[in-house]
């Protein structure tokens, strides 16, 4: 088994709030249900002379996933819905409706004692990780999650547990969707 930090492509679209204060009073994306609580928000592409429009797009200081009518509609757009809730925002310019994930899922499956990285002074949030180490056998049904230390910032995808068909990761490249990278953290094929 595998497991990637999901990020945004940042030669693909980043996405700033039109209406800033209520995208900041209302993005919290740390593991609570936002549903009854979203605005209907607008949203403009930041630089769209040096970067392309792909199916997934950036949204600053989130710490979610923002995708296209293509991921939605697809078999990925159901694989994410597993792992949260699924808001709903447009582009300002053309009006285009896009989804927001906010991710649900997490898991106390970080291995704090076996990791190596640089926390906060109060040992609560880790500033940079040289070394993942996972507890897999801690992580849920769902294979898109987030870690209690990393909530606001951190969304991983773990591969080789479930069907190719059933993994986000693995329905990501078979569809051929653009706008993430995936690094790879943690192996057990290392361990």
């Amino acid at each position: 088994m595998k497991i990637f930090r999901v990020r945004s492509d940042h030669d693909f679209w980043g996405l700033l709030p039109v209406q800033r204060e209520e995208f900041v009073k209302h993005a919290r994306f740390q593991l609570m249900n936002m549903r009854d609580s979203w605005p209907s928000l607008s949203f403009y592409v930041r630089d769209p002379v040096r970067t392309k429009r792909g199916n997934f797009f950036y949204l600053a200081g989130a710490g979610c996933l923002a995708y296209d009518e293509a991921v939605c509609d697809s078999d990925l757009g159901e694989t994410i819905e597993r792992s949260g809730e699924v808001l709903t925002a447009t582009l300002d310019d053309t009006e285009e409706r896009f989804y927001v994930f906010n991710a649900t899922a997490c898991y106390n499956c970080f291995d704090r004692r076996n990791s190596i990285a640089r926390w906060t002074p109060d040992g609560t949030v880790p500033i940079v990780v040289q070394k993942f180490v996972f507890h897999v056998d801690r992580i849920g049904d769902c294979n898109l999650f987030k870690i209690p230390e990393m909530k606001e910032v951190g969304l991983f995808a773990l591969v080789g547990r479930d069907e190719p068909e059933d993994e986000f990761y693995a329905q990501y490249h078979a569809l051929g969707f653009t706008g993430l990278k995936f690094e790879e953290v943690w192996s057990d094929e290392a361990n």
